[in-house]
């Protein structure tokens, strides 16, 4: 080598070390986008502090760029650092948990037929009972003095010192009865003849059939124990009959013939209903707690020191739910606190609470004030203070009992951010320990000594990564991913036509031209909040929009009424009127980009899935004009085809509120379609079955609409899993949108 050439490499050497080698460029191609995992992978999950503080474990999925990642366990230090495979090097503690309550050391058993206690300080197990009679489900009470166990499905005491047996319950199960209501049957049978002129031959299909499932009233029943062993407390449950199964059939099977995957019951169908039976073991004295209306109780959640005990009971239409106290003392009840909504309880308050570890206080959620709070109530006096009272939401509650203070997150100060906060139980002015984000699966970790903080949080354009005292430990996505300069969508406030400003994200292309096409995004969920400063659960969605924005068009992404993280007032805004508000929000939207952007209102289009591809059916269905051109996916038709414990909440029920049902559903609006309609829907969907879309398509075809495709997916459930599935999907929602608003725009609506 010359001596030119020898001091040229020495000179560029440097500089190619300082450049190294080149990350692949991402291409923002659908088959690209559509990898998912394997371009974000998935977040940490698990925190979990050593018992010293001195390390974290957590779960993380770090993505690979080819296939879905599997997660593995890792440490790192307090300081952020030492990042490493858990089996690399051992865990400093076992992992840091809240101390439990303890007994007194004895434990009961059944060998057979009789029960035995062991008891530590004896070296042989006590008999207590000397009978053939079949026994279940054992418990210690008075202190070890009596056991309670089920015999014939009723309670039975058994003294220890002379095996004495006493019956405690005299139930039996036909007094209970079963609840049997095929109103919601017929109603959907009666609707099926007015909705449709054409069924398969008779031949080919089993009108009536399938079997009603339930059986005799259930003999056996939950109870537990009170930590003084005083009472016990039985949840006796009056069973429903389910009506007929919404089965779904699986085509792609190994054996090459169908089978059926078993569904849930419709709405409207009779539910389950219980109450409480609480007996005092000493007197016998039998106390019941039941909802002042039918519906369900849950157990009693016993104060530490065992002198109260609490209740969330909810009222079968949802619009009440009491906290309701017992006293075993006085052996008497209380209602604590009542909850009501005109429309239905729920948000993050929805039967959420514990006790302060003192057994003073009872702490839950209400949205009284409208928005989500958190309080306490003395049980004894029935006294309730705020700890939290404002216009944002509180979720998450956890208590720091050393310090004897709250943590939970927070939306104070903005709508789009969340933070960590404390709060002393007694309460006072809340800290905020740390900044957080409003994803879906983000979670926090507070160390041993209440300072130290282990945060899963994100940012609008990265994906959730771990910070450990503000130090970044993880990076989830590829370098080929990071190599896109993804952006953070501008956030917006839509003037809604009530006077309401409506959040909305924003995807405005580089270079945009006046009279360019939009497109609308509508999540899905229902109550879920995606315009906020983190990453979101729609992150395929999100790459899409960077896609189209890259083609020219301008993206709304809108958090309609309905969606979660805005207060009691925006969550029920859609009661009864499902594609009401909600879509009233999209339509103002369109609006908006046209005054606004000067987008071409004859080229607007919008798309959504599951709860999207509903406001999507229902805005071709309901607004024509506006919109030229939509892709339902997964979408929901027919709410009486949906299951019970979402659809009965915001419409009641079917047989009771026909108005609502025939409102809200889009297959009674089929005939307003004009533009051009996309339906994609997984065959083996068990969430939004795919009947809906079947359904909805006979309509289509018996009213002569034209403008309509459908694209169905042999092994697909309602979120899709396989990236063929994705990217197949997504090639005609583009083709869609390029065909009838983009480039390939030529007629005059």
């Amino acid at each position: 080598m010359s001596g030119w050439s020898e001091y040229r490499v020495k000179m560029l050497l440097p500089l190619l070390l300082l450049i190294g080698p080149k990350t692949a460029k991402f291409p923002l191609t659908i088959e690209s986008i559509m990898r998912g995992p394997a371009l974000v992978g998935h977040a940490p999950n698990g925190l979990r502090w050593s018992a010293d503080g001195s390390e974290l474990r957590f779960s993380w999925a770090k993505a690979d760029g080819s296939a879905d990642p599997s997660a593995k366990a890792y440490i790192v230090k307090r300081d952020g650092t030492g990042l490493a495979l858990e089996g690399t090097r051992p865990f400093a503690e076992k992992p840091y948990s809240f101390p439990s309550l303890t007994s007194t050391g004895k434990t009961a058993y059944i060998e057979k037929s009789d029960i035995f206690i062991r008891d530590p300080k004896s070296k042989r197990p006590i008999q207590v009972t000397h009978t053939t009679d079949a026994k279940e489900n054992v418990e210690l009470a008075l202190g070890g003095d009596a056991a309670i166990y089920v015999h014939d499905g009723n309670l039975f005491k058994a003294t220890v010192a002379d095996g004495k047996i006493e019956q405690l319950t005299d139930i039996k199960p036909e007094e209970e009865g079963q609840i049997v209501d095929t109103a919601a049957e017929a109603a959907l049978a009666k609707e099926e003849a007015e909705l449709f002129k054409t069924y398969p031959p008779s031949g080919r299909s089993q009108p009536g059939g399938g079997s009603r499932r339930g059986g005799s009233a259930s003999r056996l029943r939950s109870y537990g124990v009170s930590p003084s062993g005083s009472h016990v407390v039985l949840r006796i449950t009056q069973p429903a009959v389910a009506g007929k199964p919404s089965d779904v059939p699986n085509y792609v099977t190994r054996s090459g013939y169908p089978e059926m995957i078993e569904g849930y019951g419709k709405v409207g169908e009779a539910q389950t209903r219980n109450h409480l039976l609480i007996v005092n073991v000493k007197t016998g004295k039998k106390i019941e707690i039941a909802c002042p209306r039918a519906g369900r109780v849950p157990i009693l959640r016993w104060a530490p020191d065992g002198k109260h005990a609490v209740t969330w009971a909810e009222s079968e239409d949802h619009k009440d739910a009491w906290l309701v106290g017992f006293d075993p003392a006085t052996d008497k009840t209380s209602v604590l606190w009542n909850e009501h909504d005109d429309a239905w309880i729920g948000g993050p308050a929805r039967s959420m609470q514990g006790w302060l570890p003192d057994s003073s206080r009872v702490y839950f959620e209400s949205e009284k004030t409208g928005f989500a709070n958190l309080m306490t109530v003395d049980p004894a006096t029935g006294d309730v203070k705020n700890l939290t009272d404002g216009p944002f939401e509180v979720s998450h509650v956890t208590q720091d009992v050393e310090r004897k203070r709250f943590i939970f997150v927070s939306s104070e100060g903005s709508s789009f951010k969340r933070h960590i906060d404390a709060v002393p139980f007694d309460g006072g002015p809340r800290v905020k320990l740390a900044d957080y984000s409003a994803d879906e699966d983000a979670t926090f970790a507070i160390a041993p000594n209440g300072v130290d903080v282990a945060v899963v949080r994100s940012k609008p354009n990265r994906p959730a990564e771990l910070f450990v005292n503000g130090v970044q430990v993880t990076q989830t996505p590829t370098e080929e991913w990071l190599s896109y300069p993804w952006v953070d969508p501008t956030v917006i406030m839509i003037p809604g036509r009530d006077g309401t400003p409506v959040p909305a994200r924003l995807y405005k292309p580089a270079h945009w031209h006046r009279g360019g096409p939009a497109v609308i995004f509508v999540h899905g969920a229902g109550y879920l909040q995606n315009v906020y400063d983190g990453w979101s659960h729609y992150y395929r969605e999100y790459m899409f929009h960077h896609l189209l924005a890259d083609k020219g068009y301008a993206v709304l992404d809108i958090d309609f009424r309905g969606s979660a993280g805005y207060g009691k007032a925006w969550r029920t805004a859609i009661y009864r009127r499902m594609g009401g508000k909600d879509l009233d929000d999209q339509v103002d939207g369109a609006n908006w980009l046209i005054k606004n952007l000067g987008v071409d209102k004859n080229r607007i289009g919008i798309y959504g899935g599951s709860y999207g591809g509903f406001i999507t059916l229902m805005a071709m269905f309901t607004t024509p004009d506006v919109f030229a051109a939509g892709a339902a996916l997964r979408p929901v038709s027919d709410w009486a085809n949906y299951n019970h414990g979402y659809t009965s909440d915001i419409l009641n029920l079917p047989q009771d509120d026909k108005e609502a049902y025939r409102f809200s559903s889009p297959i009674y609006h089929a005939e307003g379609l004009k533009g051009e309609l996309l339906i994609c829907h997984g065959m083996v969907d068990t969430n939004v079955t795919f009947q809906d879309s079947v359904r909805l398509i006979e309509r289509l075809i018996e009213l002569g609409k034209t403008g309509w495709s459908v694209a169905p997916y042999p092994v697909e459930d309602h979120a899709f899993n396989l990236p063929a599935s994705w990217t197949d999907e997504y090639r005609r929602i583009f083709g869609l949108f390029e065909r009838v608003i983009g480039p390939g725009y030529r007629r005059k609506r």
